[in-house]
């Protein structure tokens, strides 16, 4: 092989193509790998990944057809996907197999015989109509041949690749839009629908028990459908207070999708909201006799873990289409609208980089904006709350329920009476009065348009003493709350005045 010239003017393109995919080193026999979702090593065995290989992938399985390829850039694409599971996971290498099937086996070549020099003139030509994400594969297939020295291609070429031009995607187009952030409707239906769920659980059947407490970890941590997948029975810490006799859930869930392994691995620690944690003691309790590493919601796979969480979410929040990501995106933009810091939101988000984060202070409302939200003022934010399933009431009929059915008190110093009934009475609701009632499945308003103005003219009243008192009341969980509130008291209002309320 000494011999072989190694320039282009000596050979034809292709018999250049030929002589230097001749000269390519071979990979290792057997390249070991690893599927971070079932913590399993898995092998390959390139003697026998000549047509295609199967990877293990988030529990599940990836097929990589090398004769789906034509036969020139065969041996060159298979060396590329099988040693790059040396240094990234299955699913990166699957998209690299994905990116480099849309890619024009002529482009390939072109790029590996050409001068490096002179392939930025010719670049442009080679990536016109590649999707976004084939041009970033192309690039890093380059990469690849600086690596092996394919050609003229050599490491001190690895920046040349770096700055060719591929087209601009925002990928956080959703987070700036607004449009992946759940509306406060949909908070408010989502908590009720958890809280009832917790409430019940003794009630619940095991596959309800796990989808609801797979619900609370995707909405309180904003968790990947990976690191809920990935959480073990191990993982899962349950502390009863000595005092209350209440326990207490610690999760601890993998960093994940860092570029350091050793930084993937890093564990985040998460404390489930007490209210809720009765259903991650009950999916606890289904693993009793389950070994230490069972899968902690019981699914094998991602794939199947996002499919039940969506058709959840679907029977939830009905005809929205929201996934996981919505949630995630959701708690990061709450905390960010609290005045959590850079740092805060990197470490829920389980990131390295602080600066990954700052999309979503960019997007965030300032502090006009969030006063405007809890006002019930900012038209983002006038959705009516969804009371369909209330019955309106008359003073007569309200006079006639037993006292304790009677809503009645005192939020925030503001004495409020008369509002309506409630199915099951005040002493039976683990919620504060009146600012939980609003929007309850339970609550029946009464006909009385007068009298729920003037509530929300009192909690409009409590809101303004937020803002005079400083931002940092804002973070309160009674600030939210209320902000809540008064979307719902408009809502009865808005069917006041339309007549809806008979």
């Amino acid at each position: 092989m000494s011999n072989l010239p190694h320039t282009l003017s000596q050979w034809s393109s292709d018999e250049y193509f030929s002589a230097e995919v001749a000269r390519l080193p071979l990979p290792p026999r057997v390249i070991v790998y690893e599927d971070d979702y079932s913590e399993k090593m898995c092998s390959v065995n390139t003697d026998e990944a000549h047509s295609r290989v199967e990877l293990a992938d988030a529990g599940g399985h990836v097929m990589l057809n090398f004769a789906a390829f034509g036969e020139r850039v065969r041996p060159l694409i298979r060396l590329f996907l099988l040693t790059s599971l040396v240094d990234y996971a299955p699913a990166t290498v699957a998209t690299y197999y994905k990116g480099l099937r849309v890619i024009p086996e002529s482009s390939l070549v072109v790029a590996a015989v050409s001068e490096p020099v002179a392939l930025r003139a010719k670049w442009p030509a080679l990536t016109t109509d590649l999707p976004y994400e084939s041009i970033n594969v192309f690039k890093r297939f380059i990469s690849f041949f600086c690596l092996v020295g394919f050609g003229s291609w050599a490491h001190r070429y690895q920046a040349l690749v770096s700055t060719l031009p591929s087209p601009h995607k925002d990928v956080y187009a959703a987070v700036r839009s607004g449009d992946c952030f759940l509306e406060i409707e949909e908070e408010v239906a989502l908590v009720r629908w958890i809280d009832q769920a917790a409430a019940s659980v003794t009630t619940l059947v095991g596959s309800d028990i796990r989808i609801a407490a797979l619900v609370v970890c995707s909405y309180q941590f904003g968790m990947r459908p990976k690191q809920l997948g990935t959480l073990r029975k191990r993982d899962c810490e349950i502390r009863v207070s000595k005092e209350s006799g209440l326990p207490s859930v610690y999760l601890t869930f993998r960093t994940l999708k860092q570029q350091d392994v050793q930084a993937s691995r890093l564990p985040l620690l998460r404390k489930v909201k007490r209210e809720w944690a009765p259903l991650l003691v009950a999916t606890y309790g289904l693993l009793s006799d389950a070994p230490s590493s069972a899968y902690f919601f019981g699914f094998q796979n991602r794939m199947a873990l996002s499919a039940s969480l969506i058709s959840k979410l679907d029977v939830i929040l009905p005809g929205r289409g929201r996934v996981a990501y919505d949630l995630r995106h959701s708690m990061v933009q709450r905390m960010v609208d609290a005045g959590a810091s850079q740092e805060e939101v990197a470490a829920a988000l389980g990131h390295t980089r602080l600066t990954t984060g700052l999309v979503y202070f960019r997007a965030s409302a300032n502090q006009a904006e969030l006063v405007n939200k809890a006002l019930g003022l900012s038209e983002t934010f006038q959705t009516l709350a969804k009371i369909a399933d209330h019955r309106f009431i008359s003073d007569e009929e309200l006079a006639h329920l037993k006292g304790e059915q009677q809503i009645a008190g005192v939020p925030h110093g503001i004495p409020i009476a008369g509002i309506g009934g409630c199915k099951t009475g005040q002493p039976s609701c683990p919620y504060n009065p009146v600012t939980a009632c609003y929007g309850c499945t339970k609550f029946m308003p009464v006909r009385d348009l007068a009298l729920h103005e003037q509530v929300l003219k009192d909690f409009r009243s409590v809101v303004n003493k937020f803002r005079t008192a400083g931002e940092g009341d804002e973070k309160s969980p009674a600030y939210l709350q209320l902000r809540q509130a008064i979307e719902e008291v408009k809502g009865v209002i808005h069917q006041l005045e339309g007549n809806d309320g008979k």
